[in-house]
């Protein structure tokens, strides 16, 4: 079971761009967290089963952004 504090980590990686400013300006301002602390967390969340029932896309967007390997180029 998800606490309110990870339901909210989910819910701010689902819309945080509609947020003014930098990412890490909104997550500190909406969350009180440091980037730091919020990237640790969501990577944690990734492996729990409770973030998957509770937001599927969210985690599976997250996931395909982490596993991707950077610099790589799309096929044509």
């Amino acid at each position: 079971m998800l606490t309110a504090e990870e339901r909210a980590i989910l819910d701010f990686e689902r819309s945080w761009w509609i947020e003014p400013g930098p990412k890490d300006q909104a997550i500190e301002f909406s969350l009180g967290l440091s980037a730091a602390s919020y990237y640790e967390r969501l990577l944690e969340l990734l492996s729990d089963a409770s973030a998957f029932e509770y937001d599927p896309l969210t985690v599976k967007r997250v996931k395909t952004m982490v596993e991707q390997p950077l610099g790589r180029e799309l096929a044509v």
